[in-house]
């Protein structure tokens, strides 16, 4: 038995609830192209980690978590409205085994969903059941973290530019475009839970680590996971010169040889090799290679180190909350992000 087989059960069991309000809020109903593109990523499924933070943040600072479920749905919603976006600026063709909305139903129709959804946000957050003060708090924190997903969403497109990025300039990046929403989750978790003050920051630093952590450890599994597992090949961000906190770490590090090795693979197999005359097993071959590289500087391991600590900060911060089932599963989810194989 895992040690998060409780904190599974409490995930599914809470996304099962969430769903039920996120439908609620998408309905079928006309235009039908219309609401069927909001309704056709969270049809495919997903985790839900994120308002599963919302709701238990509420109830580890004593609060009813079910007086969290619009707002939790309205943080999907955003998260959600994010993917829809990133993809038409990424061209991806596809998310969660299925096609992405703007190849099901064109972009400019994708953009539009997007637009809806981004307006059920603030209409999900005003059906909280408490004070108006608290839902003015609420709307706020959700407005700031989609502020800071643009600006951190906007650094990654100006990164696609560059060579190289800065260990800082990388951190300021998945500081707004990943972790500001896990930020914002665990805060209105507690805005909606209690009026303690205390409470509710410590949530909200919680929230940050724990999103921070959450993004570095994806760049390392990528270069480190099974890729059964992963579901994409090894190295894919080094095929796609994706700027991570491994890739800055080792230009900061490495020789003049060594850089000028690793960039004649990173990036070069971006977008569409098809037609192109490449043999796949090559592509593996002088990805391997590359890797090599990133070991030799131990940044993927510096990584890893970087990912671990921000956990560690995270589970500190919720050391000031009284010991409770739900501030275990908080616990347990930081655990769980720097510990999965996917």
């Amino acid at each position: 038995m895992s040690k998060f087989d409780i904190l599974f059960k409490s995930i599914k069991e809470k996304a099962k609830v969430v769903d039920e309000v996120i439908f609620e809020l998408l309905p079928e109903k006309e235009p039908k192209e219309l609401y069927g593109a909001t309704r056709h990523y969270p049809l495919a499924g997903g985790k839900r980690v994120r308002p599963f933070v919302v709701l238990t943040a509420a109830e580890a600072v004593g609060g009813d978590w079910k007086k969290a479920l619009y707002p939790a749905a309205a943080i999907e919603i955003l998260h959600t409205y994010t993917l829809i976006h990133d993809d038409i600026m990424d061209m991806d063709e596809t998310r969660r085994g299925r096609p992405t909305v703007h190849k099901v139903w064109g972009i400019n129709m994708a953009i539009l969903a997007g637009d809806l959804m981004y307006s059920v946000v603030f209409d999900a957050a005003t059906k909280a059941p408490v004070r108006a003060e608290k839902i003015v708090e609420i709307v706020r924190a959700i407005a700031r973290a989609g502020i800071e997903i643009c600006e951190g969403q906007a650094l990654d497109l100006e990164f696609e530019t560059r060579e190289i990025v800065t260990i800082d300039e990388y951190l300021r990046m998945i500081d707004g475009k990943t972790a500001a929403l896990f930020d914002a989750s665990a805060k209105i978790g507690g805005i909606i839970g209690t009026d303690n003050q205390e409470y509710i920051q410590a949530l909200s630093r919680y929230g940050r680590n724990v999103g921070l952590a959450f993004q570095v450890w994806d760049d390392v599994l990528d270069l480190i996971a099974d890729e059964e597992k992963l579901g994409k090949p090894v190295g894919s961000d080094i095929r796609k010169g994706k700027k991570t906190l491994i890739v800055a770490h080792f230009f900061q590090h490495a020789s003049e040889d060594d850089k000028a090795e690793f960039l004649k693979v990173f990036g070069k197999y971006a977008g569409d090799v098809k037609g192109r005359g490449i043999i796949e097993e090559d592509i593996r071959e002088e990805v391997r290679k590359a890797i090599e590289l990133l070991k030799k500087y131990g940044s993927i391991e510096y990584a890893s180190r970087f990912a671990k600590d921000l956990v560690k900060e995270a589970k500190e911060a919720l050391k000031i909350l009284p010991e409770s089932e739900a501030r275990k599963n908080l616990e347990l989810l930081a655990d769980f992000v720097v510990e999965r194989e996917y």
